[in-house]
C-alpha cells in the first residue's frame, strides 16, 4: 500500500468550528503516524486525489491540505516524532 504524506494548516483558530480533534481522532482511526506537530504518515491503498478528497471533510473550506506519496528510498528526515522509524518499518514505502 502506498505510504502518504499528509500535511494541514488549519487557518481560522478563532473561529467556533475551529478543532483539530475530529482530524487527529481519524487519523489515529486509520493508524497514522504524527511525525510532526501538523504532519502525519498514513497507508491507504487510496490515490492522493481520494485521500485528500477523504480528509477534506475534517477540516474547514479555508484550511490547507497537502498530500503527497512517499516512496522507499526518496525521503528522509531528522528529527522526527518518536516511533517514526517503527511505524516506516512495519508501513514500508513501496
Amino acid at each position: 500500500m502506498p505510504v502518504y504524506l499528509l500535511a494541514y494548516d488549519l487557518i481560522d483558530e478563532g473561529r467556533s468550528s475551529f478543532s483539530y480533534q475530529p482530524l487527529w481522532d481519524e487519523l489515529r482511526r486509520l493508524d497514522a503516524h504524527r511525525t510532526q506537530y501538523s504532519l502525519w504518515l498514513v497507508n491507504l491503498s487510496n490515490t492522493s486525489r481520494e485521500v485528500t478528497e477523504h480528509f477534506k471533510q475534517f477540516v474547514d473550506q479555508d484550511d490547507r491540505l497537502w498530500v503527497s506519496e512517499i516512496r522507499k528510498s526518496e525521503h528522509w528526515f531528522v528529527n522526527a516524532m518518536s516511533g517514526t522509524n517503527k511505524w516506516l518499518e512495519r508501513n514500508p514505502p513501496r
